[in-house]
């Protein structure tokens, strides 16, 4: 049996880590951001854990549910290639996990037309499919041997997610990293009902722990911190406010996750330190403001039965001092319908810190969304909002008329 080179050069996907951001931060971070918002001024929550990256590669779980064959090779040697100094690789087919009439079975070599070295013995697990009657390899990945138990005893895709997650809760930080990353990739991409249906299976000893080792790649601390708040005690509350506390001038990952998972524990008698240490000291550093609006965020969504909506939006108001991230804050407020701040924003519509355009382009969103708010059947002149938002509207044509109608054919086309 021969493998397709191309396929045989595809292995898995990794992570993408943000090593380089913490150079020209205020470009890249917001740039980021103001791209995820040009999406329109009203969003929806993404699917999946809200404080873990996206950009993960699926799972072996995943790769497994997707999968028609999936079988364990073993490294052989190098083949040589007549009138060629290139060579070949074999390997031997030594476990099949799924079977399929058209996939190898145990014992046959399997010659891979690249030159892949070794050393002997070196394991790869092979996923694939089969489509008009033919085979094809779709991903591998390289592996240990702990990834074959792993695999078999790993729950099947249709059992209930938060059953599955007690499975894969046992493996977070496993000494074999690629079993540690994997089961992570499962969290990752679960909802938060699913990982708070889990929570009885987490240990907020070896969360304390994770934590604070700096070992730990911090994209998982932010996933770690949230459980800590879902599992924790009045002892973890304390934990984590230290973790909190410093305001450092760096992107710290997984903090935003941390604050999550405080606010949510303390059911939002943490909300005045956040708001005191991150959001109105002026010297808070951008990252964790930032991170702070991330938590807020995620209390909005998910912490209704934790902490009133309000007191979420009166800390969030105060951000719109903040000019470093006024223009995401108006968006957040328009997508969540609070127009309390109509009168402050024209104060701010081009006040020295403020005249940028992307505050302005906000504050003209925010303006316009506002007029849209009307619920059916009600009468427009009797909402306050849109009253108000109509005159602030005439005030910025005035004052801005191509921006005005550049923001109203980008994001309120006809």
């Amino acid at each position: 049996m021969s493998l397709d080179p191309t396929v045989a050069l595809r292995g898995p996907t990794t992570r993408q880590r943000a090593p380089g951001l913490r150079s020209g931060l205020g470009g890249v971070v917001r740039g980021l951001l103001l791209a995820a918002l040009c999406a329109g001024v009203v969003g929806s929550t993404a699917s999946g854990c809200p404080f873990c990256p996206q950009s993960l590669a699926p799972s072996l779980g995943e790769q497994m549910a997707s999968a028609q064959v999936v079988v364990v090779a073993t490294w052989v040697e190098l083949v040589p290639i007549e009138n060629s100094e290139k060579k070949h690789t074999r390997f031997e087919i030594t476990r099949v996990l799924k079977k399929h009439p058209l996939g190898p079975a145990k014992g046959e070599a399997a010659i891979v037309p690249l030159e892949r070295p070794g050393p002997k013995g070196a394991i790869e697990i092979w996923f694939g499919t089969v489509s008009d009657g033919k085979l094809s390899w779709t991903y591998r990945t390289t592996a240990t041997g702990s990834a074959i138990p792993y695999l078999e005893k790993a729950p099947a895709a249709d059992r209930p997610l938060p059953q599955r997650l007690d499975f894969y809760a046992g493996y977070l930080e496993h000494q074999d990293e690629l079993l540690a990353e994997d089961a992570f990739r499962e969290f990752a991409s679960a909802e938060f009902k699913d990982v708070k249906a889990a929570a009885s299976s987490f240990s907020a000893a070896n969360l304390r722990d994770w934590l604070t080792n700096e070992r730990i790649p911090g994209a998982r601390k932010g996933l770690y911190g949230l459980m800590l708040g879902l599992c924790g005690t009045a002892e973890d509350e304390a934990f984590l406010k230290r973790l909190i506390e410093p305001n450092v001038d760096e992107i710290r990952l997984g903090i935003d996750g941390v604050m999550g998972g405080y606010l949510y524990l303390t059911a939002g008698k943490g909300l005045p330190f956040i708001q005191q240490k991150k959001i109105a000291d002026p010297d808070a550093p951008f990252p964790e403001t930032y991170a702070a609006m991330q938590a807020l965020r995620f209390l909005w969504s998910y912490g209704g039965d934790r902490v009133p909506r309000e007191q979420v939006l009166q800390v969030v108001r105060g951000l719109v001092e903040r000019p470093a991230v006024c223009d995401i804050v108006i968006n957040d407020l328009a997508r969540w319908k609070d127009w309390s701040v109509q009168d402050r924003l024209m104060a701010l519509y081009g006040a020295k810190e403020y005249n940028l355009p992307t505050i302005k382009r906000a504050i003209i969103r925010y303006q316009l969304a506002s007029l849209r708010d009307v619920p059916e059947g009600a009468d427009p002149e009797s909402l306050p909002h849109v009253v108000a938002g109509r005159r602030h509207v005439e005030t910025l044509r005035e004052k801005d008329p191509k921006r005005v109608a550049e923001v109203e054919r980008l994001f309120f086309p006809e």
